[in-house]
């Protein structure tokens, strides 16, 4: 490829050329004319409802998700490589956050709806060997020392719910169904027209809400979302569109209002028990990382009551207590963000003018660089080969791969509580 073609698709990324490099690359030509359109490089992304082909033609709908909105804003040519909605690339490693996230939102899944599982930890084991068996190259390589750290994140979280769950409103249960993980759609409300131009019939926003909660004394509903990190981060309440458009998406599918989202947020490191000297006594050093709930359930396993414990013991748990709050401790974080229906409905429009955005396949896919981009972006290596000459193609061959239509395709091998797995793949806690 010429320097003067390299600039030109740079800048904007529409030549046909990119066609028939992509498919080159990753063998992703479109199953049929209906569903899918093509737009330079990138594959709009439509699925097909299931009709009678003889009687009623398919139906072509465009997905939008939060990703897509949150990428699109950030970086066009970001999200047009990693976008469903056009190329759909991701790295061929799973990132081991997002592993560990995705198996920390199932066991809270379970935990706070059927409760099939003994306990947290089982379900957790439970979606490790899923993974491995679906997909061990997806899986990190110190997935180990990642569920030794989630064992005792979720033996903590037991303890914390078991004194504390009442200060956040019960899962709301619909026609028998406890409202967790749940996949929705809502309609975007594009023209005709518009759809018709840019070769759709219907656009709906997509996303999974973490579970649903009801409040008895006001009639309202709380989203809930969970998440898992090294720091605790509340700097982005007032400005999270996901919150937002959740909140925006909840109402208009539970015919409620939805008062805000609770997030609920778990510090992600190995929690131990509070520390103890070798004369037996607990420490009451400033330095340790610990909560009331820990250190008081130390005082009874060690002195049978708080009564009987050191003064600088009972002092040290008291300190505790003033630091923490019922929401708010070392480990555990909860929120309560509240979002208006003015704001709600708002949100609702941004996300209709995005889309008309996204889905028109001759808009210029130029990117966005800055110092975020390092740490940030996937493609960052490959978008600076783009600009600069480099190999790109093969940059992006090498380290990408078609991302999965259903990011929970590990399900299909989850081994329920009382049926007898195939073969347990290795899992060492």
């Amino acid at each position: 490829m010429s320097d003067q073609k390299r600039t030109s698709n740079a800048s904007a990324v529409a030549d046909v050329e990119w066609d028939s490099i992509m498919r080159d690359l990753f063998d992703t030509a479109p199953e049929s004319e209906t569903k899918s359109k093509k737009s330079g490089v990138f594959t709009l992304e439509t699925e097909s409802e299931p009709t009678s082909s003889d009687v009623v033609p398919t139906k072509r709908v465009a997905v939008i998700r939060t990703s897509d909105r949150i990428a699109f804003k950030q970086c066009r040519r970001k999200w047009a490589w990693g976008s469903h909605l056009r190329a759909g690339l991701g790295p061929k490693q799973n990132a081991a956050p997002l592993w560990f996230g995705s198996g920390f939102h199932f066991v809270l899944e379970d935990y706070h709806g059927h409760r099939r599982f003994a306990n947290p930890v089982d379900a957790m084991n439970a979606y490790a060997a899923a993974t491995l068996k679906f997909n061990k190259e997806s899986v990190p390589d110190d997935y180990k020392e990642l569920l030794v750290m989630g064992e005792t994140m979720l033996s903590y979280y037991v303890q914390w719910w078991q004194r504390r769950g009442r200060h956040i409103p019960p899962t709301y249960v619909l026609d028998g169904v406890p409202q967790v993980e749940v996949n929705f759609r809502v309609p975007i409300p594009l023209s005709k027209e518009l759809l018709a131009k840019y070769g759709y019939d219907e656009a709906v926003y997509s996303g999974t809400i973490d579970a649903v909660r009801f409040d008895p004394e006001t009639g309202l509903l709380w989203l809930l979302d969970y998440k898992t990190a090294k720091i605790f981060n509340t700097q982005h309440f007032r400005h999270d569109s996901q919150v937002t458009a959740y909140c925006w998406a909840a109402s208009h599918m539970y015919g409620m209002e939805v008062a805000g989202m609770i997030y609920q947020q778990h510090l992600k490191k190995e929690i131990s028990t509070p520390r103890v000297l070798k004369n037996g006594n607990l420490s009451s050093a400033k330095n340790q990382t610990t909560s009331h709930i820990l250190y008081r359930q130390a005082i009874l396993d060690i002195y049978g009551t708080v009564d009987k414990a050191p003064a600088d013991i009972v002092s040290f748990l008291n300190g505790l207590a003033r630091d923490e709050t019922a929401r708010v401790d070392k480990f555990i974080r909860l929120d309560f963000i509240y979002r208006n229906q003015q704001i709600q409905a708002a949100e609702g429009v941004k996300a209709l003018l995005e889309a008309e955005d996204m889905l028109d396949p001759n808009l210029a896919l130029y990117p966005n660089p800055g110092r975020d981009c390092t740490y940030m972006c996937s493609f960052n290596s490959v978008c600076t080969s783009l600009d600069d000459g480099s190999d790109w193609e093969h940059e992006l061959k090498t380290d990408f791969a078609p991302r999965p239509k259903e990011y929970d395709g590990w399900r299909e091998c989850l081994v329920w509580p009382g049926e007898e797995p195939e073969k347990d793949p290795e899992i060492v806690w």
